[in-house]
């Protein structure tokens, strides 16, 4: 049923005399006489999952293909990149969507196959864009949950449209719990006039506290951050145990720091020039979110995240380099896509918060042959949540 491959790639194939980097892929089977389906996680930064048993999406794939899980590069068992092993930035440039997708090409080659489908979530989405745009013979469908990219903006323009549907979403969790928000001022209020360790030791500040509003792009993001806020003070005004706890998992980026590292280089040279902390640029824009607002902030990363989270300290010089690099190259090529006869099929989320739906319903109108399936009842987690029915769904999609 499992299979490992191993194969070594170049860590940079335009340097002859690049070192080389070992990559990982597990294949999941239940016939061995199905065609393949790549699997391109979400992140970036993560690794493929480790299925603990055959449910959810991977059961709906499973009756169709026989799936391949690829740890991206600087992930899992792909050369994992932490604190412990950080690298520089002529490294992280080399960790997006274009180099993933040569890894791929790699493995596909290795497995001996002529064309394969992939299914990719989020920043998997993002990868499949880029394969579409180099190698579109080696795809037959393709599949986006959560994951068409933007193409016809720039970062800047990205974040906007992320900042003003996070709003959105704010918005309507207090009218939900109307509650919340004067409890969320408290624990800024504390932060801002006292001092609160997490327990890995460092001071935790206001505004690292307000980036736990990521969790409000996700199904049960409301319900979380109401059971996260329900009762965070002792007595005294001090924050409790528990809370300050709850809070150092939800804001390390211990388990996975490329995140927060490569995040805004993922939508490099989607316009030309650096991405200069864009989010944290754009944030000053929306006077809610502002440092000096009240609302919490979502899926953006900081430049002070790499002074306050231990996780992140080590690649703090390395991340600022990358913040202006200024030679990207385009990810995507629209006129390859135009022209790709791979049959590829979409959910677009209505309010997601990650990717916003009016730049995927933008990026779609350029694909020869790609069927979208907005859903205004699933957030941006939807294949986690609820990926039987929803791969089962494209797959029906793309297959008429």
């Amino acid at each position: 049923m499992f299979r490992d491959h191993h194969f070594t790639v170049p860590w940079d194939r335009s340097d002859p005399a690049s070192d080389t980097l070992d990559i990982y892929a597990r294949e999941v089977s239940l016939d061995d006489s199905l065609p393949f389906l790549l699997y391109l996680q979400g992140g970036p930064g993560f690794p493929a999952p480790r299925p603990l048993e055959i449910d959810g999406w991977l059961k709906a794939a499973l009756r169709h293909y026989r799936v391949v899980l690829l740890d991206q590069r600087g992930t899992g068992r792909s050369g994992r990149i932490d604190r412990f092993s950080p690298v520089d930035a002529a490294h992280l440039r080399l960790l997006g969507a274009p180099h993933i997708v040569a890894d791929a090409e790699d493995l596909r080659r290795h497995l001996g196959v002529e064309q394969w489908d992939v299914l990719g979530q989020s920043f998997g989405g993002f990868c499949i864009t880029a394969y579409l745009s180099r190698h579109p013979e080696a795809i037959g469908h393709a599949y986006f949950t959560g994951g068409l990219p933007a193409t016809g903006c720039g970062i800047d323009d990205v974040y906007r449209a992320s900042y003003t549907k996070l709003a959105h979403r704010h918005r309507e969790f207090y009218r939900a719990y109307p509650w919340a928000e004067e409890q969320i001022a408290r624990v800024i209020e504390r932060l801002d006039t006292g001092v609160e360790k997490l327990p890995t030791g460092e001071v935790l500040s206001s505004r690292r506290f307000r980036t736990i509003g990521i969790e409000l792009g996700r199904a049960t993001g409301f319900a979380a951050l109401a059971a996260l806020l329900e009762e965070p003070f002792h007595p005294g005004g001090q924050l409790r145990g528990d809370f300050l706890a709850e809070l150092s998992t939800r804001l390390s980026f211990e388990a996975a720091p490329l995140y927060a590292v490569i995040h805004e280089s993922i939508y490099g040279g989607l316009v030309p020039g650096p991405t200069a902390w864009s989010a944290h640029r754009v944030r000053e824009e929306f006077p809610e979110f502002a440092e000096s607002g009240s609302y919490l902030t979502g899926e953006h990363i900081f430049p002070w995240q790499f002074e306050e989270d231990p996780a992140l300290r080590p690649f703090a010089a390395a991340a600022h380099e990358l913040a202006e690099v200024e030679d990207w190259a385009a990810p995507y090529d629209l006129s390859v896509l135009a022209t790709s006869d791979a049959v590829c099929a979409a959910a677009v989320y209505t309010v997601d918060i990650f990717v916003p739906r009016e730049l995927s319903l933008d990026t779609a109108a350029h694909f020869q042959d790609l069927r979208v399936w907005e859903s205004g009842e699933h957030q941006h987690d939807g294949l986690r949540r609820d990926g039987e029915a929803i791969f089962t769904r494209l797959y029906e999609l793309a297959h008429g």
